[in-house]
């Protein structure tokens, strides 16, 4: 496949939708999965958006992102190639391309699933050497958000400087209340630094 082949394109509500019900409850764990109703309301108010990335008419891979108003980074909240194009280096091609479309973001913040708390501990293993092969750091820092544990990690992009990764988590944090809500997003979501305390922000 030629990456130059490629088209990139922000999805509809009804195009989600059908990713949602046909592909993301596939690629992604039932409790990594933010309900659908959460995901189009960040949609219609402006706080998310969709890439689509198409080969002419076929789906080949799709990026959720939540960037606030306000907000100087980007979260990769869900990215997955479609499995028929898995295994040929693609994914890495498309995260490596994100920044390009992610414009006047300084970074992309990235959860991955953490392995000894993961349904599929050989899974979450791959997703972190594949962001790390993409130049993503760990910042050392886990959250539990909802029912799943993840690793907070920071890709740097649009020139911008690499955080601290008390300030990424930070950035973090202040995506999830900016789109959930002060009060859901603390009931929802808690950070631990890399010696396992929580942090408040």
């Amino acid at each position: 496949m030629n990456p130059e082949n490629l088209t990139w394109r922000l999805l509809t509500a009804e195009e989600l939708t059908n990713i949602y019900l046909n592909e993301m409850r596939r690629d992604f764990p039932a409790g990594e999965l933010k309900p659908l109703s959460m995901i189009l309301n960040s949609e219609a108010a402006g706080t998310a958006h969709t890439w689509g990335v198409y080969e002419d008419d076929a789906l080949v891979a799709y990026l959720l992102m939540v960037r606030p108003m306000g907000c100087e980074v980007s979260q990769l909240d869900y990215f997955a190639v479609l499995p028929q194009y898995r295994a040929g280096g693609i994914g890495a091609v498309l995260l490596a391309a994100l920044p390009d479309h992610e414009k006047g973001a300084q970074a992309i913040l990235i959860e991955a699933e953490c392995p000894e708390k993961a349904e599929d501990e050989a899974m979450a293993v791959r997703r972190l050497g594949f962001y790390a092969r993409c130049g993503a750091k760990d910042t050392g820092w886990t959250e539990h958000l909802f029912d799943a544990w993840f690793r907070v990690l920071v890709l740097p992009c649009c020139g911008g400087k690499v955080r601290s990764p008390e300030e990424a988590v930070r950035q973090l944090a202040d995506c999830y209340r900016r789109t959930m809500g002060e009060p859901q997003w603390r009931r929802n979501v808690t950070f631990y630094r890399p010696d396992g305390v929580e942090v408040q922000f």
